[in-house]
């Protein structure tokens, strides 16, 4: 039994059988990122505005009722706490259903490239004002990922891990790895061959490569006990993106 916020929750077990193994016919790379929460090489994008707009919006509030202190901020306070992450969950859940169910599993049979983002923390420096979000939008990632995996090994699908360095910097038409190759955010120019199109899914598209030509030899592992907790239904935020997503885990 653990009680969390004045509710009792029970935990239980159950096994999960996994699906057999999808003998593979291709790599579908998926690239991880903020402004764009995810973008594949088959050019498919899921925006991340809806999670950032809530983190802002949640984030002056709460800096305004901190301010306050009063009795009914802090209960506002509260009644706020898990909202924030509830609503990222429930994207990153529908994110990850529409990459495995529908263009992977069910779809084209294919392998899915991640990057590895271990230590992304340490490595990337950030301004003064964009501190603050730095450790919710690395754990975001995570917790994408993670979401991709266990329903790509529920499904039968190999999933690729991926060395992140210079993904977004090399063209895949001539190979040239330049820092130039990238002048803004959204945008991938080449500098010796002249190559552009948009950032991210030419990240994708190196990922993917990447991935077919380094595959990896993946055994499955026998099936898993996977803990759900028997817990009130809670109320499931709806996301919209750039790109249509079904509501569902």
């Amino acid at each position: 039994m653990i009680l969390f916020r004045d509710q009792c929750y029970l935990p239980a077990t159950c096994d999960v059988a996994e699906s057999e193994p999808i003998q593979s016919e291709g790599v579908l790379g998926v690239d991880l990122g903020v402004v764009n929460l995810a973008v594949d090489s088959d050019g498919t994008m899921y925006s991340g505005k809806p999670i950032n707009n809530v983190r802002f919006r949640h984030r002056r509030l709460r800096a305004k009722l901190q301010k306050k202190a009063s009795r009914s901020a802090k209960r506002l306070l509260k009644k706020l706490s898990g909202k924030e992450a509830r609503f990222a969950k429930n994207v990153n859940h529908t994110i990850s259903k529409q990459v495995i169910t529908l263009r992977v599993a069910q779809g084209t049979r294919r392998a899915i490239a991640l990057e590895n983002l271990s230590g992304i923390r340490q490595r990337v420096t950030v301004r003064r004002d964009q501190r603050a979000g730095l450790h919710t939008r690395s754990g975001s990632f995570f917790q994408l990922r993670a979401f991709l995996q266990y329903k790509a090994q529920l499904a039968g699908v190999t999933v690729i891990p991926i060395d992140p360095r210079n993904t977004s910097r090399t063209c895949p038409q001539c190979g040239c790895v330049d820092k130039r190759n990238r002048p803004s955010q959204s945008q991938f120019s080449c500098v010796p061959c002249g190559y552009s199109g948009f950032a991210d899914h030419i990240a994708a598209r190196n990922i993917a490569s990447r991935a077919a030509v380094n595959p990896p030899n993946v055994a499955h592992a026998e099936a898993k006990a996977v803990a759900v907790f028997v817990a009130p239904t809670e109320l499931r935020s709806s996301a919209v993106t750039s790109h249509p997503l079904q509501a569902g885990v």
